[in-house]
């Protein structure tokens, strides 16, 4: 059966692409890419000679889904291949993969490069979880409503953005969020890689960042909520109407972040209590 391959490739050093990515795409007999022009360059210069060269962006990939689909199920393997990094992630590839899904192709994603996990990983900020959300949305209502998850999230936050956005997105999240620590990813693997790390109030206060190259912004958890008084707890639940003691006690745990079991206890207090 043919296969769907997902091909990570450089995001900047051409030396960061695995051995098998090349060898996928020296097999492959149809190179789905962004932009054939940097696909060829990255090709030429491991000296690959694709079969076949396609474009595929975000402003033709619904159209080029019956081709695409038609090759693999006439038994033809298919690479997919963004301009940097990982297809599908905040790059065109996810409804061709979705697609194949439902047709029953196979899907083969290569591990590679990326710039979420060096970033994260360089940060200096949480790493034992984390919320990766993408470029900002453009429309206001929906900016306001991925900030305000931004300023709840309890894990480290990673964004991408572009070079003109980033001083307008630093303080939109310093205005919602207040002051994080947070570290801004340029360049990652390039020649000019840089690393700014501090306080978002610092950063904006003196504001000196190159405005040239591809950005993650990372920003730290929100702070954890001070712990709840039972007292603060069974108020809550005295204002609830009423339902059965695992629904009660599993509101607790969801607005306060208290054990099940504590909050089951909670809501035996609320029933012996007198009305």
């Amino acid at each position: 059966m043919a296969c769907l391959f997902l091909v990570p490739v450089p995001i900047g050093n051409l030396g960061d692409i695995s051995l098998r990515a090349l060898e996928t795409l020296k097999k492959a007999e149809l190179i789905a890419c962004e932009d054939t022009r940097k696909t060829r360059f990255l090709l030429e210069h491991h000296g690959i000679k694709p079969a076949r060269l396609l474009s595929l962006h975000k402003y033709n990939e619904k159209k080029r889904l019956g081709e695409i689909l038609a090759l693999l199920k006439d038994g033809k393997d298919v690479a997919v291949v963004s301009d940097a990094g990982s297809p599908g992630i905040s790059d065109p590839a996810i409804i061709l993969v979705q697609a194949a899904i439902e047709e029953g192709i196979q899907i083969v994603p290569l591990p590679g490069a990326t710039a979420l996990i060096p970033a994260l990983t360089a940060s200096g900020l949480d790493t034992s979880s984390f919320l990766f959300l993408g470029f900002l949305p453009q429309k206001q209502k929906d900016l306001r409503a991925r900030l305000e998850q931004i300023k709840n999230s309890a894990h480290t936050v990673v964004l991408y953005e572009a070079p003109h956005r980033l001083k307008q997105t630093l303080e939109e999240l310093f205005s919602v969020c207040g002051n994080r620590n947070i570290c801004l990813a340029r360049e990652i693997s390039k020649l000019h890689e840089e690393f700014i790390r501090g306080s978002l109030e610092d950063l904006l206060a003196d504001y000196d960042v190159t405005e040239k190259g591809e950005f993650v912004i990372l920003i730290e958890a929100a702070p954890a909520p001070p712990d709840a008084s039972d007292e603060e707890i069974i108020a809550f639940l005295e204002s609830l109407e009423t339902q059965s003691a695992k629904d009660l006690a599993l509101q607790a745990v969801e607005r306060f972040g208290i054990g099940a079991n504590r909050a089951y206890q909670l809501v035996l207090k609320t029933r012996e209590k007198p009305r």
